[in-house]
Parts: C-alpha cells; sequence; structure tokens
C-alpha cells in the first residue's frame, strides 16, 4: 500500500518541477521581450529627438 501511493506522488512532483520550469521559461521570455521593446522604444524617442535637433 505504501509503494503503491509513494509511486503515484513521484510523477506528480516531476510534474510540477516541469511545470515550474515551463513558468520561468515563460517569465524569462516574457521579461526578454519586454526589455527588448523598451529598448526599440527608447531608440525610437532617441532618433526622433535629435533627428528633430539637426532640422
Amino acid at each position: 500500500m505504501l509503494s503503491g501511493t509513494a509511486t503515484q506522488t513521484q510523477p506528480l512532483t516531476a510534474r510540477q518541477r516541469k511545470a515550474k520550469k515551463c513558468v520561468l521559461k515563460s517569465v524569462v521570455v516574457s521579461h526578454v521581450v519586454y526589455l527588448l521593446a523598451t529598448l526599440v522604444a527608447s531608440d525610437v524617442v532617441n532618433s526622433h529627438q535629435t533627428s528633430a535637433l539637426h532640422s
């Protein structure tokens, strides 16, 4: 009886670990996308400001 429950809980913890990895990956990806978006936005703003200064 005890060995049956032990084998049942193992896949669950493995699944939770996989889920945590997926969540971490998605958080990292979204953070990178956010950083890229802010970089691009600041570059666009800076380029508009410098072009306005030159004209």
